[in-house]
């Protein structure tokens, strides 16, 4: 029996996107910009240094009780060991709790992709983290652009308009929307977010949408400053 053609393969929709499978189309993520950065390093960071202070708790546990067992301390020395014992667990298994559970989500395989179908903003699933993906058609959208945001430092987003109606739910989570970022709305737009992403891949992933889209005009630039002074 020959294999069915991968068009007639049936979409599921609302399931997570995950790189590791074989694809369901033949326009399965033609390109690809991964927006993995020094976060990632920083969540491994807080989740070694949480175990440590696990360690230390257990260790500042077991000589509480080898001081009341073998009977080697006094009224006050219990009281400071069973105090420090109180700190180190908050400071060490209760943020371990917090750490691993949102570790996946943060050290998981992120990014936008773009095909002869749409674009899709995902993460992947890891471990306990079930993963997610927003897959936008080539024909919802209305643009895309770059956008920067200036306060207590400079953050840079990609910004997503649509000329679909999309509730929360069916945005990324880590999408932020005009009003958040003190960015003025578009008025014509039915959906407007905006995706966080490093200032060097900016520039790569407004390339990738340009050599992708079907139509041409969906990337908006912005005059650079040299241009607009002239």
């Amino acid at each position: 029996m020959s294999s069915p053609d991968p068009s007639d393969v049936p979409v599921v929709r609302g399931a997570p996107s995950d790189l590791s499978q074989r694809p369901g189309s033949v326009s399965y993520l033609r390109r690809y910009v991964s927006l993995r950065g020094p976060s990632t390093r920083m969540w491994m960071a807080a989740a070694y240094f949480s175990a440590v202070l696990t360690l230390g708790f257990l260790a500042v546990l077991w000589s509480t009780f080898r001081h009341v067992l073998y009977q080697e301390s006094t009224p006050g020395s219990v009281t400071l060991w069973v105090a420090a014992s109180l700190v180190m667990m908050f400071v060490g298994p209760m943020s371990n709790v917090y750490v691993m559970r949102g570790l996946p989500q943060r050290i998981t395989r992120q990014g936008i992709s773009a095909d002869s179908d749409g674009i899709t903003v995902l993460q992947e699933r890891k471990w306990w983290f079930p993963g997610e993906g927003t897959f936008i058609a080539w024909p919802e959208i209305r643009r895309i652009r770059e956008a920067t945001v200036v306060a207590h430092r400079t953050n840079h987003f990609i910004e997503f308009a649509l000329d679909t109606h999309r509730v929360r739910a069916e945005l990324p989570s880590w999408a932020e929307s005009a009003e958040s970022l003190g960015l003025e709305a578009d008025p014509d737009a039915a959906t407007q977010f905006y995706v966080q992403v490093p200032k060097d891949l900016k520039e790569k992933i407004l390339k990738m949408v340009e050599r992708t889209a079907p139509l041409p005009g969906i990337v908006e630039r912005l005059p650079r400053p040299e241009e607009s002074g002239r």
